[in-house]
């Protein structure tokens, strides 16, 4: 998949820093714990419900070395959604929707750090 950078919703980049204020964490350690909410959501979001008005995230410090594996886990469950995996505009506007989602996801789920350790689940 192929991008440089996305560019979050507003509202979402807003919960981001109020969430880096409650946990320390940055927005892009941030948006990985929130892709991999989203990703756990059995629902689509639906990407015109996040316009690209807010933080700008580069693709190296959002995913980081993480890259590799959080790419495969969003095209396996793109695949799984019935989703074209050639259709290189349709998956990454997905994938900018379950970013935007997690955060969304993760700031109403964690008002502290420790609540990160209820976020796993065995």
């Amino acid at each position: 998949m192929k991008f440089n950078r996305i560019i979050l919703d507003k509202k979402v980049s807003q919960k981001l820093s109020i969430l880096k204020g409650r946990t320390g964490l940055t927005p892009n350690i941030l948006c990985r714990f929130g892709l991999v909410l989203s990703l756990k959501d059995p629902t689509l979001p639906d990407p015109n419900w996040y316009k690209q008005d807010g933080q700008e995230l580069m693709r190296h410090v959002l995913l980081g070395d993480l890259d590799t594996i959080l790419i495969c886990l969003f095209k396996q469950r793109a695949y799984k959604d019935g989703f074209d995996l050639q259709n290189e505009k349709l998956l990454l506007e997905l994938f900018r929707a379950h970013i935007n989602r997690g955060a969304d996801l993760l700031y109403n789920r964690v008002k502290k750090l420790e609540d990160f350790r209820n976020l796993v689940t065995y």
